[in-house]
């Protein structure tokens, strides 16, 4: 029986003494080394009761790493790029009704435009037919060159330019357009009476800047300003252009 007995004793401390022996060994050796074939024979044999290794902060960071950049490059992706349509919007309007409505009173004031130089250019001739004749001696109911009367004078001068006019100054004074003195211009007639009786007895071309030529008594055709004189003997004007 003892025997038995001290068989068995022996059967049972072996295991302990085995147990004891391995744990001496695991933390004496390092567990940290991977690889090693006595590590895995020592890892079979113990089975679940063989430490597990811990995970240090060191395993976690390439995981972090990892996830990092593609955090990043997904924000990047979802992020919409920048459109071009709005330049492209902007050059769009086109307004072709405010460039055509205009266009009625362009036309007329083209033909105003158009007529005005006209004028100016035709009572510019009849100024300058009017100068040729300065000095050529006053005639009582003369029609040429060789003498003038006031309506004779204007007669001829319209004449040599197509016009054709009354012979007298108060049937002059009844054709053309009425015109007040503010606004007189080159080419318009004038007429006074110099009795001052209200009855046109003399006439003249206004010549601008204030002045006429015409056929006078006393100096023959000559240029003279509009002073105080003519005009307390002034009656009125009238365009013939």
């Amino acid at each position: 029986m003892k025997t038995i007995l001290n068989k068995m004793g022996t059967f049972l401390f072996l295991p302990v003494v085995s147990a004891f022996l391995l744990v001496i060994i695991i933390t004496a050796v390092p567990t940290t080394v991977e690889g090693d074939s006595s590590a895995k024979t020592i890892q079979k044999a113990m089975g679940d009761l063989y430490p597990k290794a811990i995970q240090t902060a060191e395993a976690v960071v390439p995981v972090e790493v990892k996830n990092t950049p593609e955090l990043e490059t997904t924000s990047t992706a979802s992020t919409p790029p920048p459109t071009t349509s709005a330049p492209v919007v902007q050059n769009r309007p086109v307004t072709p009704k405010a460039q055509v409505s205009p266009q009625p009173s362009r036309s007329s004031t083209s033909l105003t435009s158009a007529t005005a130089p006209a004028q100016t250019s035709k009572a510019s001739a009849i100024i300058a037919t009017g100068k040729q004749y300065i000095g050529v001696k006053y005639l009582y109911g003369g029609t040429t060159p060789s003498g003038f009367d006031c309506s004779g004078f204007v007669q001829y001068v319209f004449a040599k330019n197509g016009i054709n006019l009354p012979r007298v100054s108060r049937d002059q004074y009844k054709v053309g357009t009425s015109v007040s003195f503010s606004n007189l211009k080159p080419g318009d007639l004038v007429f006074f009476s110099l009795a001052k009786n209200g009855v046109v007895d003399h006439v003249g071309i206004y010549v601008g800047s204030g002045q006429f030529i015409n056929a006078s008594s006393s100096k023959g055709v000559t240029i003279y300003t509009l002073g105080t004189y003519w005009k307390s003997a002034y009656l009125g004007a009238r365009s013939i252009l």
